[in-house]
This record gives C-alpha cells, structure tokens and sequence, in this order.
C-alpha cells in the first residue's frame, strides 16, 4: 500500500482547540473563525452563537458549501435553523468546537466542499 503524506501547502491547517482558543497554522484566534474549503473567510467576530439565524448565515451559504458546520464552543448545543438550511440542500451539522474542528479537517482532506463557522 502507498502512504502518501498529504499536501496543505497554502491551506488553512486547524492545529488545536481549547475552549475560549483556536489554533491555526496562521495563528491563534479568540474570536469566532468561518473556514472555507482550507482558506479562511469573513465573519462577524463579535456574533454569538445564540445570535444566529439563516439572515446571518446567508453570505456564507451563498456558494452552496456541501456541508456546513458549526461549532457552538466548549460544549455542543442545538442549533435551530438547522432546518431552514437543510432545506436549501446544505448539510448543516451543530457540535462542540473540539469535534467541529476535528470533523471539518477530516472533510477538508477528503476534499469535500466544506464550511465551518467555530465559536472558542
């Protein structure tokens, strides 16, 4: 079998998580971070995860991710516009900041069209 290391030259690489701290190959961020496919996006850093809504998801779900995740800080909680955007034939899937960055690095290298939005 060949193993093959693979190659993140210029993408985006999740290295740790700890609650209230994300670490990037880029940097370390307390603030809310959106990925997209390796690269890193823009969203507003002072938004809460109660805050959000499909009005606020709307610019990120706008290029149609395959999947959406969302990671709601140090523990898992619901996510209740999951629905609306389920509907829109996006996979949204809500879970603790640990798993989010776990789960999104995993799809990233199955080059899946993923998104994620990580609360610390």
């Amino acid at each position: 079998m060949l193993i093959q290391k693979q190659d993140a030259e210029g993408q985006i690489i999740i290295k740790s998580y700890q609650p209230g701290l994300i670490r990037l190959n880029i940097g370390e961020f307390k603030q809310v971070i959106l990925l997209q496919n390796g690269a890193m996006g823009v969203f507003d850093a002072d938004a809460s995860f109660d805050q959000l809504s499909p009005e606020r998801l709307k610019d990120i779900i706008k290029d149609k991710p395959e999947v959406l995740i969302i990671g709601s800080g140090e523990k898992h909680q619901m996510l209740p516009i999951s629905l609306a955007i389920n509907q829109q034939g996006i996979a949204v899937e809500s879970m603790a900041s640990r798993e989010a960055c776990h789960t999104y690095q995993m799809l990233v290298y199955e080059q899946r069209r993923v998104y994620a939005l990580i609360f610390p």
